[in-house]
């Protein structure tokens, strides 16, 4: 809630409540205006902490992506070409991704060796914030 790139800095609104619900809950918002953007939160309730899902590689329902994207290639690589591909929308914000209708399931952790925090980009505060986190995975 200290840094003023965030959705959370002014405090909650109606558009950013989601973000302030209890870890795992998601939280959907218009980029421009244009694309859907998924943020799952990660505090206690009334904290606004959240996580934008930046990116992410389909490894089930190719088809359905592909339908959704209208394309076969960089079909989840960036935060809206993402949400597109998983058929995210406004209607699942505030829902659980423990027990909603987008849920995240466990898998194996990366190496942290394969992870690595850079600079933000496309905003044009607090951007040297190494908020940013790159898997260079295989």
């Amino acid at each position: 809630m200290d840094d003023p790139a965030s959705h959370a800095y002014r405090g909650p609104t109606s558009r950013n409540g989601s973000m302030f619900g209890a870890a795992g809950t998601l939280y959907v918002y218009r980029s421009y205006g244009i694309h859907w953007c998924a943020n799952v939160a990660t505090g206690r309730s009334g904290k606004g902490q959240a996580v934008l899902i930046r990116g992410g590689t389909v490894l089930e329902g190719l088809q359905a992506v592909v339908r959704r994207r209208g394309r076969t290639d960089h079909l989840a690589d960036g935060p809206g070409k993402l949400a597109q591909a998983l058929g995210i929308t406004g209607d699942h914000d505030g829902t659980s991704v423990f027990d909603g209708p987008v849920r995240l399931e466990p898998g194996t952790a990366p190496d942290l060796s394969s992870i690595r925090a850079t600079p933000r980009i496309g905003i044009t505060r607090e951007v040297d914030r190494p908020w940013r986190f790159v898997f260079r995975g295989p």
